[in-house]
């Protein structure tokens, strides 16, 4: 992500959301692998809370970073063999 977009989207997010959002966004493929499962679905849970929080303001650039974010958590869950019923969708 280039600075200037990551400055706009910490510049419009609530303080807690920032804070969530700067965890996730630092997960990597490499990184969930060492994670476990309460955690790895801890992340999971907060993608999702975030989205629908951030959803209403139509905020396409952080909501498909999210969802970016999100289908990189979902595939090391399939990993595991976690069932996953709750795909986000871009904007």
């Amino acid at each position: 992500m280039n600075i200037l977009k990551q400055y706009l989207i910490e510049i419009s997010l609530p303080s807690s959301s920032k804070k969530i959002f700067s965890r996730l966004k630092d997960l990597t493929p490499v990184l969930l692998k060492k994670l476990d499962n309460k955690i790895l679905l801890d992340y999971h849970r907060k993608c999702h809370m975030l989205y629908q929080a951030h959803i209403k303001w139509k905020d396409r650039d952080f909501i498909n970073s999210i969802v970016d974010i999100h289908d990189m958590i979902v595939k090391e869950m399939e990993r595991r063999r976690f069932k996953h019923k709750s795909p986000l969708k871009k904007i």
